[in-house]
């Protein structure tokens, strides 16, 4: 009886941390859209670099509160320069580059495009798994991720070119009017800025998989909360200067990010990793993750009143199949693993 509880707990908080997850597109473009709606100085207070500072800041400090406990001079000392630098490249990735490509690619396309298109991590888990790690894929998991790629490519090959949506136009800033206008314009930029944001975040879940084996999960949320903020600043203000940064202190800003960092980024974490640890299956956490998709799109109609295009219909029936065959060849095989991995869509970091 009293196993039985503890897997209903950890399915509970597993369900809880999909369910964050595929509001969290939705989210970030709804606010986007808020803040265009609300104009400071003829700004979107809300630009993408605005939103990316102030969501990790907060969601930083409020991890960092949480594993207070793991922040000992000993722990710290302990941790080995290789671990560090492992580290480094990944926040370099998931903490900067990455979040930046998708935040992006949600001003620049339809939100359901990039919760589609995220489950691309499916076939690039398995390739990139063998050529680290020399995992070899199942055979239900490698047809399952062929299939589903094959929905992504319909995606592409279906979708419009250049987006054509006033309300995104508004909300795209990113400091720059010569690249504001390339990425309006440019086909299908949304669609493959979410690509390379996914690949990268692959491989830092790949690489981070095997760092969180030596390093502690309150050292390294916080490490790439923080670590990744000081290094996007730094980035920002190298090629855009200090005047970028003017609208950082709008209230209406803030108030956002506090709702978007305490709540999307560090409770999505929390509830995701006392999953993780509560022992969740390979099949919970394949079942959980697989349902990521459909409940992003649902999201993106109640929080956006997005309606699926054609496009996103074929592309996506052909991801849930892929996924559904994946997902059948997981739970046949009853295999249990140890997984840090968190569904692709984005989250901060």
């Amino acid at each position: 009886m009293e196993e039985q509880s503890k897997v209903k707990g950890v399915t509970f908080w597993l369900w809880i941390s999909i369910l964050i997850y595929a509001a969290s597109n939705s989210v970030v473009a709804k606010i986007g859209q808020l803040g265009a709606m609300h104009p400071i100085n003829g700004h979107n207070p809300i630009s993408f670099c605005n939103l990316l500072f102030a969501g990790n800041l907060i969601a930083g400090i409020t991890l960092f509160l949480v594993y207070r406990k793991d922040w000992r001079f000993d722990i710290i000392k302990a941790t080995p320069f290789k671990d560090w630098v492992c580290m480094f490249v990944i926040i370099l990735m998931s903490g900067v580059l990455a979040p930046a490509f998708f935040f992006i690619a949600l001003m620049t396309t339809d939100v359901t495009n990039v919760v589609l298109i995220s489950t691309l991590d499916v076939p690039l888990t398995l390739i990139f798994a063998f050529l680290m790690f020399q995992e070899k894929p199942s055979r239900y998991g490698f047809w399952g991720a062929l299939v589903a790629t094959l929905g992504i490519i319909a995606i592409f090959a279906l979708n419009t070119g250049p987006m054509n949506n006033e309300m995104t136009m508004m909300t795209l800033d990113v400091g720059n009017p010569a690249v504001n206008h390339f990425l309006q314009t440019f086909p299908k930029a949304g669609e493959i800025l979410t690509g390379l944001a996914t690949l990268m975040g692959v491989i830092a879940i790949l690489l981070s998989r095997k760092l969180l084996e030596s390093v502690s999960i309150g050292v390294f949320s916080v490490s790439r909360m923080i670590a990744g903020l000081i290094l996007f600043t730094v980035i920002v203000l190298s090629v855009f200067g200090p005047h970028h940064f003017d609208d950082l202190f709008s209230p209406f800003l803030w108030i956002w990010m506090v709702v978007y960092g305490a709540i999307i980024i560090v409770f999505g974490q929390i509830t995701w990793f006392k999953g993780i640890k509560g022992g969740a299956s390979s099949s919970d956490i394949s079942v959980a993750t697989a349902l990521t998709p459909i409940a992003g799109t649902l999201f993106a109609f109640i929080i956006l009143r997005k309606i699926p295009s054609t496009a996103q219909y074929i592309g996506g029936g052909i991801i849930i199949l892929g996924i559904i065959i994946s997902l059948f060849g997981t739970i046949r095989e009853g295999r249990r693993k140890a997984k840090f991995e968190k569904p692709s869509s984005f989250t901060g970091v």
